[in-house]
């Protein structure tokens, strides 16, 4: 087996669906130059089956027309939960339900270390290891065995994760089970894991005399939905902030991406989950008669299932039915209408990384910022 993306490396997602299908072990993910994880096959356990091909998304074709079906914004009228969530609460409000049925839900986490990674958690209380934003490329390691093995139980099982993660999940799983219920989520795109982690150990570095201890990409219960904008008001926490913070505005402007992310299949495209979920950003044009300051989700309802279950968010919140993707997103429809724009920068903040470290995207920022003024 030569190549598993038949398309190219571009165009490989890193969604671990081929390592987790081998049943022989064969493929193992491995970090290129810039830290973002591909697959690699070990000659002497491939017995050249092809599953590792049939189960690549980039392999097979989309959809590329999204039929719009349902959706609305939606708030969380308990004030602890909205708080505990990075915009609305959508999510949280789906994953009490399966965990309330006996389920089990799976997402990501960012660990003491600021490793991000695919867990599962089995009650409420560990729900809170999913919460927040992460803005980086997730390992996705042995997750969608695990969550196969919760399927075959009869449990339900929650995936919440970016399109092409769901993705991945479902061309593993190779058959649809009633029992699962997928939520994906509008996704830039992301960054590598070890330029992200070199941020941080710098950032926390410097910043150890002024007394922050931890770094948030948001920290809603200080700032709410104007994380992304502002620094937070907790004195031992830092959010990073747009137009003065390296990594979070090349983040924002989609710069230093996976190449995948440059050539992302799911914008404008039929979505992977049952749901989609993101900010409601576009109150400003749609005038909605609501208060989106302590934060709003935007759900998209997708299949039938997830229209099944709108009772969940009807109940006890704010809810608002929108008409369009326009009224969702407005005109540009943002990242469900196209994916970022890539330029040399992005390739420019890896190679100053490599050769440099984390001084080298610092350089070019200062730069970029000369170029702003």
């Amino acid at each position: 087996m030569k190549d598993i993306c038949l398309k190219g490396k571009d165009y490989c997602s890193g969604c671990e669906a081929c390592a987790n299908a081998c049943s022989h072990n064969a493929v193992s993910m491995k970090a290129d130059w810039r830290g973002f994880l591909y697959p690699t096959i070990d000659k002497d356990k491939c017995v050249d089956c092809g599953l590792c091909q049939k189960v690549c998304p980039a392999n097979n074709d989309t959809n590329t027309s999204f039929q719009f079906r349902e959706a609305a914004v939606y708030i969380d009228n308990d004030a602890q939960k909205l708080q505990r969530a990075s915009s609305g609460g959508a999510f949280g409000t789906v994953a009490r339900y399966v965990l309330a049925q006996g389920g089990v839900v799976f997402g990501c986490n960012m660990d003491e270390d600021y490793n991000v990674k695919f867990i599962s958690v089995r009650s409420e209380e560990e729900l809170k290891k999913l919460h927040g934003s992460k803005y980086v490329q997730t390992k996705v390691g042995m997750i969608y065995r695990e969550v196969k093995d919760v399927l075959k139980t009869g449990r339900l099982a929650l995936m919440c994760a970016c399109p092409c993660h769901i993705a991945g999940l479902k061309s593993y799983l190779r058959k649809d089970y009633d029992n699962l219920i997928t939520i994906d989520l509008i996704c830039h795109g992301v960054p590598s894991q070890p330029y992200f982690r070199d941020y941080v150990k710098d950032l926390l570095s410097r910043k150890a005399k002024t007394g922050i201890t931890t770094f948030r990409f948001r920290y809603k219960p200080e700032t709410c939905c104007k994380t992304l904008h502002t620094t937070s008001s907790k004195k031992n926490v830092y959010v990073g902030y747009y137009n003065k913070d390296y990594y979070m505005t090349y983040f924002l402007w989609g710069k230093g991406y996976r190449d995948s992310c440059y050539k992302c299949r799911y914008p404008g495209a039929e979505r992977e989950g049952d749901f989609t979920i993101c900010d409601f950003w576009n109150n400003e044009r749609a005038k909605l008669p609501i208060d989106v300051s302590n934060g709003s989700s935007l759900i998209f309802f997708n299949t039938e299932k997830a229209q099944k279950l709108k009772d969940l968010f009807e109940e006890n919140s704010t809810f608002v039915p929108l008409k369009s993707l326009t009224e969702a997103m407005g005109p540009d429809k943002g990242q469900m209408g196209h994916p970022c724009k890539n330029d040399i920068r992005s390739k420019i903040i890896y190679v100053l990384y490599k050769c440099l470290g984390i001084r080298g995207p610092k350089l070019l920022f200062k730069l970029d910022q000369l170029r702003m003024r």
